[in-house]
């Protein structure tokens, strides 16, 4: 009961930060809170948003070992830095609220239509609300049905209000407590099972291989499942709500600094989950099992606060993001649309893991390339052929997701992104040379000699 106390008092603490700092406002205030974010307050919001996959990482941890920093952490690291030197400044300076605004800025209509689509599913926090619907069942008893009816609601309450301008002041402490609930339990865990030194020789065989057993075209379909980097909605936001380029630009390489540190503890807790706990029947409960397992009351609590931190920051930002995608002029309603349309994903596909591949699989390729067209203008092909290219990748690769989950295997042993990408770049570079094409060939005006 004690532990529940613990968790209930930081949620509820979370939920008054939130609505002391909220306003009854709409449109810029709401989505990018008047674009005032302070080096501090964009790493504080940045940190726990982007890292809301806690739950899937001690999954992952269990089941493939120290891959999982070869896969889920090294390729994000990459991608971030690419995004702060090349990218943040100009997401910052760009006028629009939205990925969806860009786009029709761009491209058009059509193409902002469709983008609009993706980034909601690409922001749906299906993920985040099975975790957090695992780890409130796993505390109350409730089904995880249920647990993810009431985390929903949670997170609904904070930011119904103030948007980023909650979500923020709720993340500052957020942001403390996953990293003080996860520095709490690997001395608890090293005491119960040993040094990691010993903790490494009781490991399964290949637990400690960087690959964990995955082939090499499973890796680089990892890697490129990274690339969500570049096309997420939550550091789109964070650095148009920055007050300055330079800020959006040091904001996320500091983040890539703490999240490495925060890589560390979770690999680590997920590796003694395993010695600790070598059969599970829901490797989604590594690490609130392990707590179970090596913690005593009040230090278990919070921990679970700590894991809890990661999930809500998550579920609370992605569900404001895809909300705003449905249109500026009913966010709350959007909200609420939100919510049920990701409660039937996290029911229809009730795998953390399997939830990133899937949707990452299915949404990077229709949007990584008109992504870097906003940005790169150079790049950016006539709105027809961005649609035509985006819609094109997003349908082959959907398709491949459905074929593989039907088979048990994706067709040809080929995996999803691959033909989504590679489609995609075929129309998008017969765009753009039939418009360089035409741009050179057209007549040019000779002006008239003077008479």
């Amino acid at each position: 009961m004690i532990d529940a106390a613990i968790v209930l008092t930081f949620l509820g603490a979370s939920l008054y930060l939130g609505a002391r700092a909220g306003r009854e406002e709409g449109g810029e205030g709401w989505i990018l809170a008047g674009r005032t974010l302070t080096l501090p307050v964009f790493v504080a919001t940045l940190v726990p948003t982007f890292y809301g996959g806690v739950l899937g990482i001690g999954e992952f941890t269990w089941s493939a070992g120290l891959s999982n920093w070869t896969v889920m952490a090294l390729p994000y690291y990459v991608f971030a830095g690419l995004y702060a030197v090349f990218l943040a400044g100009r997401v910052r300076v760009a006028p629009g609220l939205t990925i969806p605004d860009h786009l029709e800025s761009a491209y058009g209509r059509p193409t902002a239509l469709l983008g609009a689509l993706l980034v909601f599913v690409l922001a749906s926090p299906a993920d985040e609300l099975l975790m957090a619907g695992t780890l409130v069942g796993h505390m109350t008893g409730l089904p995880v049905a249920a647990a993810s009816a009431l985390a929903g609601a949670v997170a609904l309450s904070l930011i119904w209000r103030g948007g980023l301008r909650s979500d923020a002041a709720a993340n500052r402490l957020q942001f403390v407590v996953m990293f003080l609930g996860f520095a709490l339990v690997i001395p608890f865990a090293w005491h119960a099972v040993g040094s990691p030194v010993a903790m490494a020789r009781k490991l399964p065989a290949g637990h400690l291989s960087w690959t964990g057993g995955l082939s090499p075209a499973q890796l680089i379909g990892w890697w490129l499942i990274a690339v969500w980097t570049i096309v997420d909605p939550s550091f789109h936001q964070r650095c148009a709500a920055a007050e300055s380029p330079a800020v959006a630009r040091k904001g996320i390489l500091i983040s890539i600094a703490f999240w490495a540190v925060f890589d560390l503890l979770t690999t680590t807790a997920g590796l003694y989950a395993r010695v600790a706990q070598p059969v599970m029947a829901h490797p989604t409960l590594a690490f609130p099992l392990l707590a179970d397992s090596v913690m005593p009351p009040v230090a278990r609590g919070l921990f679970i606060a700590g894991v809890s931190a990661s999930l809500f920051a998550a579920l609370q930002g992605t569900a404001m993001l895809a909300a705003a995608c449905l249109g500026r002029e009913r966010l709350r309603a959007g909200l609420v649309a939100t919510m049920i349309a990701s409660y039937a994903l996290s029911r229809l596909v009730p795998s953390i893991v399997g939830l990133w591949y899937a949707v990452g699989s299915a949404v990077i390729p229709g949007l990584l390339l008109p992504m870097l067209g906003v940005y790169l203008p150079a790049l950016r092909v006539p709105g027809t052929w961005a649609a035509a290219s985006s819609a094109a990748g997003c349908l082959v690769s959907l398709a491949w997701v459905a074929a593989a989950r039907l088979r048990g295997a994706p067709p040809l042993g080929i995996e999803p992104m691959y033909p989504g990408l590679a489609v995609s770049g075929a129309l998008w570079a017969a765009g753009y040379f039939s418009s360089t094409r035409a741009a050179t060939t057209a007549p040019r005006r000779t002006p008239h000699a003077p008479q």
